[in-house]
């Protein structure tokens, strides 16, 4: 996935609501530092990966009426000049009056992005920057090539800042979404084919194991 800058006729900068007006349900696009960002279609790689997260990480979420999961055609404005469209984000229960008909208006607890090299300046520096200061708890960015360009961020209560969290034994566990774990090897499966969801969610202790 790469991305380009939109031309804005007579405009260096446009606001949310010009934004909105412009881009369509049909148009891959973000709003970041006010200027407009087009996005190609994904990778084969990406999509399955988005796939993946969204069945495993909704079905626990929906399971436990923990709140909401959305996936990446989702406009959030977190602020003048900004409204992105993250892959996947996560409200808790308490907060989903947040959501309305056209957006999410305001920080979702938990998003999660996916890398790539077209994306990767925006999502890893204007985009982390505007998730931070809008109060985003927990930001995960998924390099879908494997562990070592993958980050998983918690916001500091203290700072406000966000702050590295390592796995503990290739596990990466959410401080937002009581209870979920995803093991590295379900990110990056060894012979490139993920889990089934079924399996996943029976590990999660959401549906009972297959009989054997």
């Amino acid at each position: 996935m790469t991305v380009q800058i939109a031309p804005v006729p007579a405009r260096e900068r446009v606001t949310h609501e010009q934004f909105m007006a412009w881009c369509d349900e049909d148009t891959n696009a973000e709003l970041v530092n006010g200027v407009i960002v087009m996005h190609t279609p994904a990778s084969v790689i990406h999509e399955r990966l988005f796939r993946f997260l969204l069945q495993v990480v909704g079905g626990y979420v929906e399971h436990w009426e923990l709140g909401e999961v959305l996936g990446s055609r989702v406009a959030v404005r977190l602020g003048e000049g900004h409204t992105y469209e993250p892959d996947l984000l996560f409200i808790s229960r308490r907060r989903l009056h947040i959501i309305k008909e056209d957006a999410v208006y305001g920080a979702p607890d938990l998003v999660m992005e996916i890398l790539s090299a077209g994306t990767y300046r925006y999502d890893t520096g204007s985009k982390r920057e505007g998730y931070e200061r809008a109060g985003v708890w927990e930001l995960w960015l998924i390099d879908p090539y494997g562990p070592e360009g993958t980050q998983l961020l918690h916001r500091d209560e203290t700072t406000g800042r966000f702050r590295p969290v390592e796995p503990e034994g290739g596990v990466y566990r959410s401080a937002v979404i009581k209870g979920l774990t995803l093991q590295s090897t379900w990110l990056w499966p060894p012979e490139g084919r993920f889990p089934a969801t079924a399996e996943v969610l029976s590990t999660l202790g959401v549906i009972p194991a297959p009989a054997p």
